[in-house]
């Protein structure tokens, strides 16, 4: 598989993150912060982007054993980042493969794809980046590529608005 196959596969899943995740939209409050990326584990905040009034955001990626693509989705709460969902083609390692794993909350399988509805709870999420597995933040239907930082390592967190 190519990589213009992954990255079609990528955004499919994207897209079906996005749908599965419309009721989980209508019901959440409107987002007040931000969403930060700081450079790898200190404060220094790379860019900040405004999440639409769901606070919903996906991170896509390449697996690097796999090479199938997988989004997880998170909403943006009052308490911390919360992991809503997971969607892939194939189990690998990292991630979720059994029922009763951290958070998860449910299993399906879906258009050809695991779902997995979970809540995990996140102060902040640490990345590695690597070009090649297509590190994608989707947010407020905006697609940042996340390896144009520059950076071996970032970290997401909710932070306020510019100015505070």
């Amino acid at each position: 598989m190519g990589s213009n196959a992954h990255k079609f596969g990528t955004w499919r899943l994207a897209f079906l993150a996005g749908l599965l995740l419309l009721p989980h939209a209508a019901a959440s409050e409107a987002a007040v912060d931000n969403l930060c990326i700081y450079q790898g584990y200190t404060d220094t905040v790379l860019a900040r982007y405004s999440p639409d009034r769901s606070g919903v955001f996906s991170l896509s990626f390449v697996h690097s054993v796999s090479l199938t693509p997988v989004v997880d989705v998170y909403e943006i709460r009052p308490t911390g980042i919360h992991q809503v969902a997971e969607i892939f083609e194939a189990h690998g390692a990292g991630l979720p493969s059994f029922a009763g794993d951290v958070g998860e909350t449910g299993w399906r399988f879906e258009n050809g794809k695991f779902v997995v509805d979970m809540d995990r709870e996140f102060q902040r999420i640490q990345l590695r980046i690597q070009r090649e597995y297509l590190n994608t933040l989707h947010i407020a239907e905006q697609k940042i590529i996340l390896a144009d930082f520059d950076a071996n390592s970032i970290g997401l967190q909710i932070c306020g608005k510019w100015g505070d």
